[in-house]
């Protein structure tokens, strides 16, 4: 499974999709992954293959629990299962479950696998965390957080 994952991963990087690709050896069936990815940040992926989970631990800073734009990234979230997507932007619950969570105001997301689909699985992940810098937070009210936690620079957009 890790080697399948980094293979996926590898392939991303060398479309250019993010650049900076590490990846270490795996330990108890965790292997980490660190990528350069939207706005130059480095982003770290985590495999676990024994709870069957792939997530970015710390994907979104400084967003409170109590605020409207953590709502609004639930309820983004949660609409990545929902049937009225094209297949290829849904994430069918059968196969995967999407979850987030927010810990101390730094939001993670993870993806846990039903069937033991890790391509599957790795590939609707990169997409929704896509989704979530392209979509979400581009066409959403959040252009103020872009430039103060993302790095967006303002002259850019």
């Amino acid at each position: 499974m890790v080697l399948l994952v980094t293979a996926i991963l590898e392939d991303y990087a060398a479309r250019g999709v993010f650049r900076g690709f590490s990846s270490g050896p795996p330990e108890n069936g965790i292997a980490l992954f660190r990528m350069v990815w939207h706005y130059d940040r480095q982003v770290a992926l985590l495999l676990d293959t024994r709870k069957k989970t792939l997530s970015f631990p710390a994907l979104l800073p400084a967003v409170q629990a109590n605020s409207v734009m953590y709502q609004d990234l639930k309820s983004f979230i949660a609409s990545r299962h929902s049937e009225e997507l094209p297949d290829h932007r849904r994430i069918d619950p059968a196969k995967a479950r999407l979850r987030n969570a927010n810990r101390r105001g730094t939001i993670s997301l993870t993806i846990t696998l039903n069937d033991g689909d890790f391509e599957y699985a790795a590939r609707k992940l990169i997409h929704t965390v896509h989704e979530i810098f392209l979509t979400f937070l581009v066409e959403g009210p959040y252009y103020e957080y872009m430039v103060d936690h993302l790095g967006l620079e303002q002259d850019k957009y």
